[in-house]
């Protein structure tokens, strides 16, 4: 059965259009669109955008969001955070994932993201075998009604020159022939449309360069994401063992193309801009963690001008909000620069630019059909709540840059995947069932300590 949608006003690919009628086969595709309306169509009143893709997150990682706010004895850092992170993965044994996840994905939707990128490291939460906690991540992703890409992390060393890994991080360990497995595994398995598998060799500190050729031999399809040069003192690490740096110790030796993603490359000199820009890859940015992990400024606006490709991630899961770390990530830039107004071109809505950018981005570097509504794309939308009084009577282009830079809750009405509609009111209907669980773990991270 088809579906149409009329929309007053849309963001279609060469802009915003008014009063359009969008058809949809019965597995939730776009087939048409055109001007008009239908007397069976599905009528929004808001302005319809296309979903947000979230291209990098750690799902397990909203346990703690917003309690590592203690300072230490000595100086804070990324690095003292890390083992606060690991400490509270105690607390998640198989269920309790779960149930984390599937809320945590339903929070990303509500916040405009309709397909996220799971960076998946902790393979071995309470004792489980790696396949199982991955397909906890596919059954929370199914719960939520989210689309997915899951991508296994290779997890080898504990840092440049084959380092052996530290006590909390060997339960992430993976061989090549386990990493080859699991992939090849959840990639026989999966079974919802919505879902996609790739593979994110962890870091250059956590898998050597001299084995990834091995890996994207083995692994030859899919999206390829990696962490990389995120924090200075990865970077000097790398210099030290190398005589190069992250970025450029990567393209040295492997033929980065399209498949990647590279997440933060926060550090990233003149040099490696220009091959990051050349190359295809996508740039994972994921602007609410790097401020608060203390990592740095990208210059998203050097990688523009160059005709590169950024994305956004949610990573952390501190902020579950697609339009904050836009908003962020535009604010970082106009800091740095001392001007407004940066990533987009002259007479161009930043806004628009901003959420097209990093959503078309975001589904390439995804490998999924979204980011954009379009004939053939999967029916992915964000419908604005047009009675919100910072956004009534307003055209698209002012809604969206208001959505963005003067967000409150409440502008966001409805969230569909594939066609189906999953928020209405703003508010994910699963979410109730799941929030006091939720809520006793975090008690319990309290309780135990695991947090400080």
């Amino acid at each position: 059965m088809t579906m149409h949608f009329h929309c007053p006003r849309v963001l279609l690919e060469d802009g915003w259009h008014d009063h359009q009628l969008i058809r949809c086969d019965a597995a939730g595709y776009i087939r048409e669109i055109r001007p008009g309306s239908s007397a069976d169509a599905v009528s929004f009143n808001g302005s319809v955008l296309p979903g947000m893709v979230n291209v990098h997150s750690h799902i397990h990682q909203r346990l703690i969001a917003g309690l590592t706010g203690r300072r230490g004895q000595t100086e804070d850092s990324f690095w003292s955070w890390r083992e606060r992170m690991y400490g509270a993965v105690d607390l998640l044994d198989g269920e309790a994932f779960e149930t984390l996840a599937a809320h945590a994905f339903m929070e990303l939707l509500e916040g405009g993201y309709t397909t996220t990128g799971e960076f998946h490291y902790p393979h071995g939460l309470g004792g489980q075998p790696p396949g199982q906690t991955a397909a906890q991540v596919i059954a929370a992703a199914d719960r939520a009604g989210c689309g997915l890409t899951l991508l296994p992390v290779w997890y080898r060393h504990g840092g440049f020159g084959r380092q052996p890994l530290g006590e909390s991080q060997r339960r992430f360990e993976l061989s090549l022939d386990e990493i080859d497995e699991l992939v090849g595994s959840l990639r026989r398995d999966i079974q919802s449309p919505l879902h996609q598998v790739g593979i994110a060799p962890h870091s250059l500190r956590a898998v050597d360069i001299a084995d990834l050729a091995e890996m994207l031999e083995r692994i030859a399809t899919g999206p390829v994401h990696i962490h990389i040069s995120e924090q200075p003192a990865e970077v000097e690490a790398c210099i030290r063992h190398h005589g190069c740096r992250p970025i450029e110790l990567l393209y040295d030796h492997i033929a980065v193309d399209g498949r990647w993603c590279l997440i933060h490359a926060t550090h990233a000199s003149d040099a490696e801009l220009a091959l990051m820009a050349g190359s295809d890859a996508v740039v994972g940015l994921c602007p609410s963690t790097e401020a608060d992990l203390s990592d740095g400024l990208f210059p998203a606006d050097r990688l523009l001008a160059q005709g590169g490709h950024f994305a956004i991630g949610s990573d952390s899961n501190l902020v579950t909000a697609a339009a904050e770390e836009l908003r962020l990530l535009e604010w970082g830039q106009r800091l740095q620069r001392h001007e407004r107004n940066v990533l987009c071109a002259p007479g161009e809505s930043v806004a628009t630019s901003l959420w097209q950018q990093a959503a078309r981005s975001g589904a390439r570097a995804l490998q999924q059909p979204v980011g954009r509504i379009a004939v053939g794309c999967r029916a992915d939308f964000l419908v604005l709540e047009e009675s919100h009084p910072m956004l009534a009577g307003l055209p698209g282009p002012e809604q969206l840059d208001s959505f963005v830079f003067a967000g409150q809750p409440g502008m966001i009405d409805q969230v569909w995947v594939g066609g189906r509609q999953l928020l209405a009111g703003g508010r994910h209907p699963g979410r109730a069932d799941l929030a006091a669980k939720v809520a006793r773990l975090r008690q319990r991270l309290i309780a135990s300590g695991g947090s400080r």
